[in-house]
């Protein structure tokens, strides 16, 4: 009997089914595919169910891209990790595969690049159930993620052609388009295959980005504006402040180290 952990990733608009075996599984007409995965150790008996789930992926698979875009837009994505069993019954039947249960469910909290891989880190379902009190945040700053249904603001983007990279840093054919210029900070640049870049600061003839990346010269990029949360930013460059998520009358004054009067 041969074992084999299988991985489901479903959000609004994808669902990705994967696999660390050395070769895909086709169970119930659903097949996993074969992916290098590498994950943490997890409690056993009934506090498996609570550990926090953390994965090693390639950065240039389908779900890292997937989960890097949808980071931008708030859109949630749950997993669940389940196990798969192969047995061999006789000559007529071969190879069968079968589910012999669910060994962790949750979400995904966010996904990081670094030193060639992709770490993607999960909460059990059991941990954000029991959460006491609502999980918007109470602050100054607006707390929606841009572009997500709650801001509801309408993405401000233009194109642009790189003309030369060097570390963290892209240059472009022309100066940046004015439709876009002095708000690129906290937005992202955008390459023709889905992949989205985080930018970090803006200049004439470029932006810095989050980390390095490999675009060639000649690629044209789409470029999306950033948003810092301010009611200024939201009325002045989204006209959105019907949507603005912040609580900007909060007292500066706290009771609890200053007393009430």
């Amino acid at each position: 009997m041969l074992e084999v952990e299988l991985y489901e990733f479903t959000s609004n608009s994808a669902q990705f089914l994967l696999t660390p075996h050395e070769f895909d599984v086709d169970l119930d007409d659903r097949l996993y595919t074969s992916l290098p995965i590498k994950r943490n150790e997890l409690a056993l008996g009934a506090e498996a169910a609570k550990s926090a789930l953390e994965l090693q992926l390639p950065p240039d698979c389908d779900l890292v891209r997937h989960l890097l875009a949808i980071a931008l837009t708030g859109e949630t994505t749950s997993i669940t990790l389940r196990i798969g069993k192969r047995d061999w019954w006789d000559d007529s039947w071969g190879d069968y595969w079968w589910l012999s249960g669910t060994r962790w469910m949750g979400r995904v909290l966010g996904v990081e690049i670094a030193d060639d891989v992709a770490r993607v880190r999960c909460e059990s379902a059991q941990v954000s159930l029991k959460r006491i009190g609502l999980r918007r945040l109470y602050s100054r700053k607006c707390s929606h993620v841009l572009y997500s249904s709650a801001c509801g603001a309408s993405p401000i983007s233009a194109s642009a052609v790189v003309i030369d990279r060097y570390g963290r840093n892209l240059e472009f054919e022309d100066e940046i388009p004015d439709s876009v210029r002095g708000g690129l900070a906290g937005g992202w640049l955008q390459t023709t295959e889905g992949m989205r870049h985080m930018i970090v600061t803006e200049y004439d003839s470029g932006v810095e980005l989050l980390y390095p990346v490999a675009i060639e010269p000649g690629t044209e990029v789409q470029l999306t504006v950033g948003c810092d949360h301010n009611t200024s930013t939201c009325e002045s460059r989204f006209d959105n402040l019907d949507n603005y998520g912040g609580f900007t009358a909060i007292p500066n004054k706290n009771p609890f180290s200053t007393g009430v009067f």
